[in-house]
């Protein structure tokens, strides 16, 4: 199952949810809050491993970050962040230091690194 939204492309393939902002979005409180709302929507409730490839954000505002960091994290087990261009490593370092995940997050460089990662929360 997929799901489209203004800001993102995400789908549940082999356990693991993958996330995908389009190129050039400006993330803000009620944009996080509809992106979430939407994860949760195709979850149904459901706990996954997430890979959330953030190397189409153009912005990331504070509240938006600590609300990702927060309610965001709700049936997350792991986030494997993907950005592989300075911008996005900037916006993954900003939000993994700056708001402390209450789950295990980390940053790569690449898709396949990020699901080894997330392939030792699959259960």
């Amino acid at each position: 199952m997929n799901f489209d939204n203004n800001y993102a492309s995400f789908g549940i393939k082999e356990g693991i949810l993958s996330f995908v902002y389009k190129e050039g979005v400006d993330i803000d409180l009620p944009a996080a809050m509809e992106i979430v709302s939407d994860r949760l929507r195709l979850q149904k409730g459901k706990t996954y491993p997430v890979l959330c490839d953030t190397r189409g954000v153009k912005s990331i505002d504070m509240n938006a970050r600590r609300y990702l960091s927060t309610e965001g994290s709700v049936f997350i087990k792991a986030v494997a962040l993907v950005s592989d261009t300075p911008l996005s490593h900037i916006f993954s370092e900003i939000y993994v230091k700056g708001n402390t995940p209450p789950i295990p997050t980390k940053i790569f460089n690449n898709e396949a690194e990020g699901l080894n990662y997330l392939s030792e929360f699959l259960t």
